[in-house]
C-alpha cells in the first residue's frame, strides 16, 4: 500500500513538474502584451547581441521615455595601445586588490594609486587572478596597458575580466570611471548594466534624449526583484501609471510580475519580449540547453508568479 502511495505521489510530482515546465516553454511565459503606455523599462541585463531588436520594439511602441534598470556588472574593460582607465573612488581606501586579466603576446599591464605604482605584470595567456596590496589611503586607480614594441593603435591589448577591492566588485566601490582613448576622447565607463546597455541602446539606434538610466544594487529577492524596486521607486516619483518591461525570451513573463508586484496597483504593468533564439517553439526540447534555460527559470518562479497577479 505505501509502495503504491509513494509511486502515486512521485507521478503526480512529475506530471505537475512537466505541465509547469511545458508551460514556461511556450509564449504563456515569453509574452507579448503591451498596455499601450508611452514609457518604457528595458532590463539591462540583455545580451548586447540583441540589443537591435529591444530598439525595433521600442521604435514600433514609440515610446517617449525609456527607463534602463541595472545592477553593478564585473569590473570588465578591453584596452588598446595608449588607452587609460581611470577609477575615482568613493573614498579613500586600503585593503587588498584582486585583478583578473590577460590580454595579447608581448602585452603587460600597469596599475597605479594615488601614490604610484601598485602592479605591473605581463598578461599574455588565459585571464589569471593576479594581487596587489594597497596600504596608503588611495582614492583613484589606473590602468594602463602595455607593450613591447610597436602594436597597431587598434589591436585589442589589454582585457580586464574583474577587480575587486576586499572582495568587493571595484564598480560597487567608484564614483566615477573614465576611458582615455590613445586619441584623447574620454568615454564614461559602464559601471553597471544599466549603463551598458544604453550605450548598445544608442549605437542600435535609440535616440539619446529618451534614455533614462536606473542602476541599482542587488539586494532582496533576486537581480529582477532589486530592478523592479528601483523602478517603482521612480514611477511613484514622477507619478507614471503605465509601463511595459522590456524583456527577453522566457524570463519576460517573471518580469512583468516582479514589477506589477513592485509598482502595486496604482500601476498598469505590460510586457514585450524580445524572442529568444534558443527556445524555438515546437523544438526547445530537442537541445539540453533548451532543458537547461526552461529548468533554470522554473527554479526561480516561486509559485505566486506561474500565474497572473490580480490587479
Amino acid at each position: 500500500m505505501r509502495s503504491i502511495l509513494r509511486w502515486s505521489l512521485i507521478l503526480l510530482a512529475l506530471l505537475v513538474l512537466g505541465a509547469i515546465t511545458v508551460g514556461l516553454s511556450f509564449p504563456l511565459l515569453a509574452t507579448n502584451a503591451p498596455s499601450g503606455a508611452c514609457v518604457a523599462v528595458v532590463e539591462g541585463w540583455i545580451e548586447p547581441s540583441y540589443m537591435p531588436q529591444v530598439h525595433a520594439l521600442l521604435a514600433e511602441g514609440a515610446y517617449d521615455t525609456i527607463y534602463i534598470t541595472g545592477t553593478p556588472r564585473n569590473f570588465s574593460y578591453t584596452l588598446r595601445h595608449g588607452d587609460t582607465l581611470a577609477v575615482e573612488l568613493q573614498r579613500p581606501v586600503t585593503g587588498e586588490l584582486l585583478v583578473n586579466a590577460c590580454g595579447a603576446k608581448n602585452a603587460g599591464m600597469i596599475m597605479e594609486g594615488s601614490h604610484g605604482t601598485l602592479l605591473a605584470d605581463s598578461v599574455f595567456g588565459p585571464c589569471i587572478d593576479r594581487k596587489a596590496t594597497i596600504t596608503v589611503d588611495t582614492d583613484r586607480l589606473r590602468f594602463t596597458p602595455t607593450f613591447n614594441g610597436h602594436p597597431d593603435p587598434h589591436w585589442e591589448l589589454l582585457f580586464l575580466n574583474y577587480v575587486k577591492l576586499n572582495g568587493i566588485n571595484l564598480h560597487a566601490l567608484q564614483r566615477r570611471v573614465t576611458i582615455v582613448r590613445s586619441n584623447g576622447d574620454r568615454q564614461p565607463g559602464t559601471p553597471s548594466f544599466a549603463d551598458a546597455a544604453a550605450e548598445h541602446l544608442i549605437a542600435a539606434g535609440t535616440p539619446a534624449a529618451r534614455i533614462l538610466k536606473l542602476p541599482t544594487v542587488l539586494s532582496g529577492r533576486s537581480r529582477t526583484w532589486a530592478n523592479a524596486q528601483r523602478f517603482a521607486q521612480e514611477a511613484g516619483q514622477r507619478g507614471i501609471r503605465r509601463v511595459d518591461v522590456i524583456s527577453f525570451g522566457i524570463h519576460a513573463r517573471r518580469s512583468r510580475l516582479t514589477f506589477a508586484q513592485a509598482c502595486g496597483s496604482d500601476v498598469a504593468v505590460g510586457v514585450r519580449c524580445v524572442e529568444d533564439p534558443e527556445l524555438q517553439r515546437g523544438r526547445w526540447w530537442h537541445h539540453p540547453i533548451g532543458w537547461t534555460k526552461v529548468l533554470r527559470e522554473l527554479a526561480g518562479v516561486p509559485a505566486s508568479y506561474l500565474v497572473d497577479l490580480p490587479r
